[in-house]
């Protein structure tokens, strides 16, 4: 699952996107007090962040630089002060060239504020410096003789979220759990007496935390933990101020890491989103205390080279089409620095860099089905359209396919296993799923879904985690809606969405979808539409209701019929199989409009979705839709059998290995014959295309 192929990977090492492992190799060899971004992927459920993740552990990870990775979309919550010292402990690791980070001023932070510690409050002033003096002695000695030192005791209570997702290989799986192992019974440097009063002394120096006696502010700390959520949330924020200013100080000596890697998971989560919140204004405050100090603001930074995945918009970022943000997020492939430089806005998006990861193209696709000796590489354009390159779609096709039970070669037993594709039990579903939806559950404060049965198919473990966001009146509103590849039109005629449902907050359907990235550019229009992939999915759901099929399509056609939109109104007609009303429309317009403008029309309409049975292929049904005892003339015989062929081509379920291309040639031949004012030429041209069909590397077609 990638996004572009590095050179020179290993066979069981994970690639990232083109550009995005360049790019944090260019963060980490900035100065330490330079400005970083903040690097966030942005894509639905399965589009890549995980492998994205996994590359930049094998890049960088095994000795270029210290690097922590957490999963705040784990089962364990993570509330900032875990979060950091999971991340300080990890950065603790050591590595050959480098001597060890330390994190005094955060340890002492965490130490003071820690429930164990006591509340201090009770005593004077005077006796609580005394008593926090010797409370704080004898926790850390209790920590050190349970886990090695402090920091490492946070091991054991954030465990999971150290857990990378599936499909990396074990071998990061065991770099990032080994923090464990390396960390016992190794100290953080606050047993020196120098140590703890020089972190004492910044915290008593920091803007939200002064007091003229250092251990006074350090006693805040203590008090804020038990106080009101402002100060409990005040505490926090300078705890991460005081971990990046350790970063800081580790950098400047000697034989020091000059860079540090920080990679988190599943930031859309409630905890995710305040641990970025907490980052940014932190180092917002860095270059605020900048300025007042007279110092340039581009010597304020700190070492961390941070990159972030979401699957969602985050709410801080205002509306999900960026532009109160300021961002418009592009592909990994040409990001760098500079790109980031010259295109961040003023304000609050400065301190982002949003990278919309994307689709797999074809030869990605052949990669991973070329990379093993057992896998059948002509299967690589039906799953490129199958998937449309979703990586984590493309994974599970490929491993469904690794079944024993595939037939070889090509033919029509072939075509019938691939057809079902969408109905076979997906090995290792269940567990997994019913475990990222309970996940999903806690976090949105929702019952989860019924848990799928052992072995679900293909279409319900892709959209179990797909619409992990969605609640059960939600995914069938959505899979009425996706009768239309424009949700927004689906959910107005459809699931009662009103005039405005298109531009609606997040709280309609069509906002929702936008904010979890399951939208994407149509290939002609340009306007959003439902992604390929799910949108396939939710179809062959929907297609198992017929009397709900009937009906979403024929209030569509009619609403596109009374809007002025024949085509769009075509479109829905040949899904309800209505093959003489299209050829009839086409046939007029073949004296309406151009030859070029034609074709383009009988590919709009030809796109629509089919109800041919699940069973069949289109061997079984070209014959019977094709025809029609009723023609009344030559030329409409020829254009009915040419929707016909064009049509079932454009279903990789019900073609699966294209082999209508001769079919459709010989139709679009017969049909320059038939139709003497058609331009022959433009005609020929398109009978030679399908004949000698080139698979495109993107997925241009919705079908």
């Amino acid at each position: 699952m990638t996004q572009a192929y590095t050179p020179g990977a290993g066979p069981f090492s994970p690639v990232g996107p083109a550009g995005l492992v360049p790019l944090v190799g260019e963060c980490l060899e900035l100065p330490p007090e330079a400005e970083r971004p903040l690097i966030v992927l942005l894509g639905p459920h399965g589009a890549g962040a995980s492998e994205a993740h996994g590359a930049l552990l094998a890049r960088f990870g095994t000795d270029r630089a210290p690097f922590a990775y957490l999963n705040f979309g784990s089962e364990q919550p993570l509330r900032p002060r875990y979060a950091l010292g999971l991340i300080a402990r990890q950065l603790e690791r050591k590595l050959a060239r480098y001597r060890v980070s330390r994190f005094p001023r955060l340890t002492l932070g965490l130490l003071a504020s820690d429930t164990d510690v006591g509340d201090l409050s009770t005593v004077s002033r005077r006796d609580q410096r005394r008593d926090l003096h010797r409370r704080l002695s004898t926790f850390e000695n209790s920590a050190f003789a349970a886990h090695g030192d402090y920091l490492s005791g946070f091991l054991q209570v954030g465990q999971s979220a150290l857990g990378l997702p599936l499909g990396i290989p074990a071998v990061f799986q065991d770099m990032v759990q080994g923090t464990a192992r390396e960390g016992a019974r190794m100290v953080s440097g606050l047993l020196s007496r120098h140590r703890f009063a020089e972190s004492a002394r910044w915290y008593a120096e920091h803007q939200s935390a002064g007091g003229s006696n250092p251990w006074d502010a350090v006693i805040e700390l203590n008090h804020w933990r038990r106080g009101s959520s402002a100060e409990a949330a005040t505490l926090d924020r300078v705890l991460c101020a005081a971990f990046l200013e350790d970063l800081r100080r580790n950098a400047e000596l000697s034989f020091a890491p000059p860079s540090y890697l920080l990679l988190l998971d599943g930031c859309h989560t409630h905890h995710g989103r305040r641990f970025l919140d907490l980052l940014v204004k932190a180092r917002e405050d860095s270059r605020t205390a900048a300025r007042r100090a007279g110092r340039p603001e581009a010597e304020a930074g700190d070492p961390l080279t941070v990159a972030a995945s979401v699957h969602r918009w985050l709410p801080e970022w205002g509306s999900s089409t960026g532009e109160q943000w300021g961002w418009s997020a592009s592909a990994p492939d040409a990001a760098s620095l500079d790109d980031w430089r010259a295109r961040r806005p003023r304000g609050d998006g400065a301190a982002w860099y949003p990278l919309r990861l994307r689709d797999l193209t074809l030869d990605e696709v052949h990669f991973q089905l070329s990379d093993r000796p057992r896998r059948d590489a002509t299967l690589t354009p039906f799953v490129h359209r199958l998937t449309c390159g979703l990586p984590r779609a493309v994974e599970q096709v490929l491993t469904l396919l690794d079944q024993a039970d595939l037939p070889s070669g090509s033919g029509h037993e072939r075509e019938l296993w691939l057809r079902r594709l969408p109905d076979r039990p997906l090995p290792g579903h269940s567990a997994q799923d019913r475990h990222r939806e309970r996940r999903e559950a806690h976090r949105t404060e929702r019952e989860p879904p019924p848990a799928a049965p052992e072995g679900a198919g293909l279409a319900q473990a892709a959209l179990g985690a797909l619409l992990a966001d969605f609640d059960d009146a939600e995914r069938t509103a959505l899979a009425l809606c996706a009768a239309t590849p424009d949700l927004s039109v689906g959910y107005r005629v459809l699931a009662g969405g009103g005039e405005a449902a298109g531009t609606q907050a997040g709280s309609s359907l069509y906002g929702k979808a936008h904010a979890g990235f399951l939208l994407a550019p149509g290939p002609r229009s340009g306007r959003l539409v439902l992604h390929p992939w799910p949108r396939r999915l939710l179809l062959w759901q929907l297609a198992e209701r017929p009397a709900e099929w009937v009906t979403a399509h024929q209030r569509l056609s009619d609403h596109h019929a009374a809007e002025g939109q024949p085509l769009r109104a075509m479109y829905h007609r040949l899904a309800l199989h209505q093959i003489g009303a299209v050829t009839a429309f086409l046939v007029r317009r073949l004296d309406e409009v151009d030859t070029p403008g034609w074709v383009a029309e009988l590919d709009a309409v030809a796109a629509a979705p089919n109800l041919v049975p699940k069973d069949k292929v289109y061997r079984d049904v070209l014959g019977p839709l094709t025809h029609d005892p009723a023609a009344g003339s030559r030329i409409e015989a020829a254009v009915r059998a040419l929707l016909v062929a064009r049509w079932l081509w454009s279903d990789p379920l019900t073609d699966p290995e294209r082999g209508l291309g001769p079919t459709l040639a010989a139709r679009f031949e017969r049909l320059s014959e038939e139709h003497a004012g058609s331009d022959s030429l433009h005609l020929l041209n398109e009978a030679d295309r399908y004949r000698s069909w080139i698979h495109p590397q993107t997925c241009a077609e919705e079908g």
